[in-house]
């Protein structure tokens, strides 16, 4: 482009819509937003201080992926999470994830595993109700930059995808009581990492999504409503055809 020469309106166009579409994500992935939260274009715009255009295009994005649920009466919202589909997300979290670990081991660069150490040292710092947001942005950072020493862009690209629907369910690990649990996991996978060992930062791997898990289906379990019992069942049951 020659000097002076301004962008065009599209390709800023395009600019702003990949920016909110990647903050859209990173929040999806960190536990910014809430199962069953609904996005309000107006308020995206305003927050991002651009049009509604550029939200727009990244909602629908962002639902064509699975990320967000367009629904027919409320708008775009965050898919709620309900046991059945955490259970099955998490099974493949697992395995996914863990096979992640395991050829991190056999990848990963001293300078790499500075780096992780470091980002979790800065997850012990935001142990509190008050330090949450950066903990759980910390925990996003420790785990991808274990991925990345994969050098598999295809394996990277699969846990984002699962990282999108399982991100908000994050949030019930934002109380004072949850928040640093999982940081003895960590020790034992830069431990694994560290001694190249690939079966074992598999198992640290594992242990940290499923004991989160854990957490997360039994509070999911507390809000679901609870099943009818026998009789309130007979008594909502219309009486059949032809009875007096």
């Amino acid at each position: 482009m020659a000097a002076g020469v301004s962008s065009s309106p599209a390709s800023v166009q395009a600019t702003v819509h990949a920016h909110v579409y990647a903050e859209l994500r990173h929040g999806l992935m960190n536990g910014d937003f809430l199962p069953g939260q609904r996005l309000v274009v107006r308020n995206i715009a305003e927050r991002f201080q651009t049009s509604a255009m550029p939200v727009r295009e990244a909602l629908r994005r962002l639902v064509s992926e699975g990320a967000l649920f367009d629904h027919p009466n409320r708008g775009v919202i965050v898919p709620e999470a309900s046991v059945e589909v955490i259970t099955d997300i998490v099974r493949v979290r697992c395995l996914i994830e863990g096979s992640a670990a395991e050829w991190a081991a056999s990848t990963i660069t001293a300078a790499e595993l500075d780096a992780i150490n470091e980002i979790n040292e800065r997850m012990k710092a935001c142990t509190t109700v008050d330090g949450a947001d950066k903990y759980l942005a910390f925990n996003r950072q420790f785990h991808f930059s274990i991925y990345r020493a994969t050098r598999s862009g295809t394996m990277q690209q699969i846990i984002k995808r699962l990282w999108l629907r399982a991100g908000p369910w994050l949030n019930i690990m934002r109380g004072e009581a949850t928040l640093g649990l999982g940081l003895d996991y960590h020790a034992e996978i830069i431990e694994a990492l560290r001694a190249g060992n690939g079966t074992m930062a598999r198992r640290a791997i594992v242990a940290d999504i499923s004991d989160a898990a854990d957490i997360i289906l039994r509070a999911a379990s507390a809000q679901a409503p609870a099943a009818p019992s026998r009789a309130s069942r007979r008594q909502a049951t219309p009486p059949a055809q032809g009875s007096r």
